[in-house]
Protein backbone atom coordinates (compact mmCIF):
# COMPACT_ATOMS: atom_id res chain seq x y z
CA UNK A 1 0.00 0.00 0.00
CA UNK A 2 1.60 3.53 -0.98
CA UNK A 3 1.54 6.20 1.04
CA UNK A 4 -0.38 8.44 -1.44
CA UNK A 5 -3.43 5.21 -0.91
CA UNK A 6 -3.63 5.81 2.60
CA UNK A 7 -7.20 7.33 3.89
CA UNK A 8 -4.97 8.82 6.54
CA UNK A 9 -1.38 9.35 5.46
CA UNK A 10 1.39 8.00 8.69
CA UNK A 11 2.91 11.03 10.42
CA UNK A 12 5.98 8.92 11.88
CA UNK A 13 9.40 8.77 10.71
CA UNK A 14 8.43 5.46 9.53
CA UNK A 15 11.31 2.44 9.35
CA UNK A 16 14.09 3.96 7.02
CA UNK A 17 14.34 6.72 9.61
CA UNK A 18 14.39 5.07 12.57
CA UNK A 19 17.21 6.05 14.83
CA UNK A 20 18.47 5.40 18.83
CA UNK A 21 18.38 8.91 19.08
CA UNK A 22 14.70 9.40 17.90
CA UNK A 23 13.27 6.13 19.71
CA UNK A 24 15.00 7.81 23.06
CA UNK A 25 13.83 11.11 22.41
CA UNK A 26 10.06 9.54 22.28
CA UNK A 27 10.44 7.53 24.94
CA UNK A 28 11.71 9.88 27.22
CA UNK A 29 9.27 12.65 25.31
CA UNK A 30 6.60 10.04 26.45
CA UNK A 31 7.49 9.22 29.81
CA UNK A 32 8.04 13.15 30.86
CA UNK A 33 4.03 13.62 30.22
CA UNK A 34 3.49 11.12 33.05
CA UNK A 35 3.67 11.62 36.81
CA UNK A 36 7.53 13.24 37.75
CA UNK A 37 9.08 9.76 40.00
CA UNK A 38 8.20 7.50 36.85
CA UNK A 39 9.90 10.15 34.41
CA UNK A 40 12.60 10.73 37.15
CA UNK A 41 13.42 6.84 37.35
CA UNK A 42 12.82 6.14 33.61
CA UNK A 43 16.09 9.06 33.08
CA UNK A 44 18.36 7.03 35.64
CA UNK A 45 17.33 3.74 34.14
CA UNK A 46 17.46 4.70 30.48
CA UNK A 47 20.40 2.95 29.61
CA UNK A 48 18.93 -0.39 28.70
CA UNK A 49 16.55 1.16 26.78
CA UNK A 50 18.97 3.34 24.97
CA UNK A 51 21.40 -0.21 23.96
CA UNK A 52 18.08 -2.33 22.70
CA UNK A 53 17.41 0.49 20.39
CA UNK A 54 20.81 1.48 18.61
CA UNK A 55 21.00 -2.55 18.51
CA UNK A 56 17.50 -2.59 16.66
CA UNK A 57 18.02 0.26 14.53
CA UNK A 58 20.82 -0.87 13.53
CA UNK A 59 19.81 -4.46 12.68
CA UNK A 60 16.72 -3.50 11.30
CA UNK A 61 18.85 -1.19 8.91
CA UNK A 62 21.20 -4.33 7.44
CA UNK A 63 20.83 -4.30 3.81
CA UNK A 64 20.60 -7.92 3.41
CA UNK A 65 17.49 -7.44 5.60
CA UNK A 66 15.92 -4.45 3.97
CA UNK A 67 16.46 -5.60 0.59
CA UNK A 68 14.47 -8.93 1.82
CA UNK A 69 11.68 -6.69 2.89
CA UNK A 70 11.33 -4.80 0.15
CA UNK A 71 11.36 -7.84 -2.20
CA UNK A 72 8.23 -9.31 -0.56
CA UNK A 73 5.06 -7.50 -1.26
CA UNK A 74 2.62 -10.08 0.96
CA UNK A 75 2.10 -8.26 4.31
CA UNK A 76 1.96 -11.27 6.25
CA UNK A 77 5.46 -11.98 4.54
CA UNK A 78 6.61 -8.47 5.86
CA UNK A 79 5.14 -9.22 8.97
CA UNK A 80 6.62 -12.86 8.95
CA UNK A 81 10.35 -10.91 7.85
CA UNK A 82 10.42 -8.82 11.22
CA UNK A 83 9.26 -10.87 13.57
CA UNK A 84 12.01 -13.15 12.48
CA UNK A 85 14.60 -9.83 12.46
CA UNK A 86 13.66 -9.02 16.12
CA UNK A 87 13.98 -12.31 17.60
CA UNK A 88 17.25 -12.73 16.23
CA UNK A 89 18.51 -9.31 17.45
CA UNK A 90 16.77 -10.21 20.91
CA UNK A 91 18.79 -13.72 20.91
CA UNK A 92 22.09 -11.63 20.18
CA UNK A 93 21.76 -8.55 22.20
CA UNK A 94 20.98 -10.75 24.92
CA UNK A 95 24.36 -12.62 24.18
CA UNK A 96 26.06 -9.17 24.42
CA UNK A 97 27.90 -8.25 27.56
CA UNK A 98 27.87 -5.54 29.26
CA UNK A 99 30.60 -3.34 27.89
CA UNK A 100 29.41 -3.94 24.80
CA UNK A 101 25.48 -2.40 25.70
CA UNK A 102 27.63 0.16 27.48
CA UNK A 103 29.23 1.25 24.36
CA UNK A 104 25.73 1.36 22.97
CA UNK A 105 24.58 3.40 25.45
CA UNK A 106 27.10 5.58 25.05
CA UNK A 107 26.53 5.86 20.89
CA UNK A 108 22.54 6.47 21.51
CA UNK A 109 23.63 9.43 24.09
CA UNK A 110 25.90 11.00 21.75
CA UNK A 111 23.27 11.04 18.90
CA UNK A 112 20.55 12.05 21.36
CA UNK A 113 22.42 14.80 22.59
CA UNK A 114 23.51 15.79 18.90
CA UNK A 115 20.02 15.80 17.99
CA UNK A 116 18.81 18.04 21.02
CA UNK A 117 21.38 20.49 19.83
CA UNK A 118 20.53 20.70 16.26
CA UNK A 119 16.49 20.76 17.57
CA UNK A 120 17.70 23.88 19.80
CA UNK A 121 19.67 25.90 16.82
CA UNK A 122 16.52 25.30 14.17
CA UNK A 123 14.12 26.14 17.17
CA UNK A 124 16.40 29.52 17.34
CA UNK A 125 16.75 30.31 14.16
CA UNK A 126 12.76 30.26 12.87
CA UNK A 127 10.98 32.95 14.27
Amino acid sequence: MSEKSRAYPKKGKGKHKLTPGWASWRWLSGVSSKEKQWFLGTLMGRGGYEAWMAHLARGLHNPAFLLKFEGTSDPWQRSKIVGKKISELRKSYRAMTDEQRAELTKQAEVELSVGLELKERVDKSTP
